[in-house]
């Protein structure tokens, strides 16, 4: 299988939720590959890419810190294929001298290669079959994160967190929503 190693070109809120956009890295291949993921997990990517720091550990913080108290070291992240608009990753370990692949979800795949510096690879094929090209104004959504800068979420994309907040809250998952609390009084303080 061939790969190419890519890099996040943007994450964006578009009209269908929050989508990274990898591109390879080192190439003059224009195409993205849009990945939609959860608004947990972009908040865990654009933190460590905005080099925010929790007081306390995020989950992919603490799966670092796991891994790396267990002797392990993140090798790098493949995204291996696409399956019914799904796509699939793996994280490879090394410990001591064995070589370890976990079968993982992208967005969890990037958030743990981006605080372990390890690369990030999309197989040919998953880039042939969804790699798009885009011009920066054919984005449709509001930037949130690039390589030049994080950018606040206007004020319209509030009621989007808004609306996750009182969903998390009505199914007393807490923790997720402290998380979305600070990322909407970040917004706002931002604004």
């Amino acid at each position: 299988m061939e790969f190419y190693e890519v890099k996040i070109s943007d994450i964006s809120l578009t009209n269908v939720g929050f989508a990274v956009f990898l591109r390879p890295k080192d190439s003059d291949d224009k195409r993205v590959v849009p990945i939609f993921i959860g608004p947990l997990e972009t908040h865990s990517i654009t933190t460590v890419i905005d080099g925010t720091k929790p007081p306390r550990p995020m989950t992919h913080d603490l799966m670092l810190y796991m891994l790396t108290s267990l002797g392990a070291t993140v090798l790098k992240i493949t995204i291996e294929e696409i399956i019914d608009s799904t796509f699939y990753a793996k994280i490879q370990l090394r410990k001591d001298e064995e070589i370890i692949t976990l079968d993982a979800r992208p967005s969890d795949s990037i958030a743990l290669a981006l605080r372990a510096n390890a690369p990030i690879f999309i197989a040919k094929s998953v880039l042939d079959e969804t790699g798009i090209i885009m011009k920066e104004d054919e984005i449709q959504g509001e930037s949130i994160s690039s390589e030049k800068k994080i950018q606040a979420l206007p004020k319209s994309n509030l009621q989007i967190l808004e609306d996750t907040l009182e969903n998390a809250l009505k199914t007393e998952d807490y923790e997720t929503a402290a998380k979305i609390r600070d990322q909407i009084k970040k917004l706002i303080e931002n604004s």
